[in-house]
């Protein structure tokens, strides 16, 4: 497809079982240098998108990036519009099969999860939850301007993902040492959450529980506004990567993918405008 003078692309699954009855739409967002093939085959979001009755679209980036402002290469560089993309990937959707525009969801990993939080930041009335895994809300970009998204009209229901030994995006903000340009810090995981924590206007304090012991700590805010919800999920051995499967379900365990679209089913927009990214 073509966007903004430029040839895109996505990749698109649907379920094979797919009736004609409008469905979900998750996008997923690979990392800086990844690609959309790539990322479907390590998050396992098919299937999982398959047990969840749900599509999926990976968008590919630009030079292997997406502009998430902090973040990253030739996107950043060119300051590609990939907020419209994604906007325009939608409706692309839309065109060619049934869509329940009321259950749109966003995901990403590293520099992909920075521009999930963004899109859920900037357009709040067309995304009905989002899930960054290893993605910061702000920080310091190349050119050394500061940047942090901006408070959101309407509650968003977010679940955050993070290693706590990730070294290329810190768990607690700062520098990475993998980078060659120090100055370029990115904020926490703590900002992140109370971040949407006060934009969703979440009542009380987190409840927080070790759920796998010495691997995955949860931190919820249940009482939001419009029904929302903020969730963290802190993976206390992980490091700069998709996690594992892990996640507990039942009596055994879940995929993250799984997880997310979970995290993702119980929620939806119930009045979306049209998808007008520009």
């Amino acid at each position: 497809m073509e966007w903004a003078l430029l040839e895109r692309s996505y990749l698109i699954h649907v379920p094979p079982d797919a009736g004609s009855a409008p469905l979900a739409l998750v996008i997923a967002l690979h990392g800086a240098g990844g690609d959309a093939k790539s990322f479907a085959e390590e998050t396992g979001m098919e299937t999982a998108a398959d047990a969840s009755g749900m599509m999926v679209v990976f968008p590919e980036g630009t030079g292997r990036t997406f502009n998430a402002q902090i973040c990253c290469g030739e996107a950043v560089a060119r300051q590609i519009d990939d907020i419209g993309f994604i906007g325009a990937v939608i409706d692309d959707v839309g065109r060619h099969w049934a869509l329940d525009r009321t259950r749109i969801y966003v995901t990403g990993m590293s520099n992909g999860g920075m521009l999930a939080y963004q899109l859920a930041a900037l357009h709040p009335d067309r995304f009905a939850a989002v899930a960054p895994v290893a993605g910061a809300i702000g920080g310091m970009t190349r050119a050394g301007r500061t940047y942090l998204i901006p408070v959101p009209e309407l509650p968003v229901p977010v679940m955050i993902v993070h290693g706590m030994l990730d070294r290329m995006v810190p768990y607690d903000g700062g520098s990475s040492p993998f980078l060659n340009f120090p100055s370029h810090w990115k904020l926490s995981v703590a900002d992140a959450f109370t971040f949407w924590a006060a934009a969703d206007h979440c009542r009380g304090e987190p409840e927080t529980r070790e759920i796998v012991a010495g691997k995955l700590r949860s931190s919820v805010y249940a009482a939001c506004a419009g029904n929302s919800m903020v969730r963290l999920l802190a993976v206390e051995d992980g490091d700069h990567a998709w996690p594992g499967d892990f996640f507990p379900a039942g009596e055994g365990t879940r995929s993250a993918a799984a997880e997310i679209l979970t995290f993702f089913a119980g929620f939806r927009r119930l009045e979306p405008r049209s998808s007008d990214h520009r």
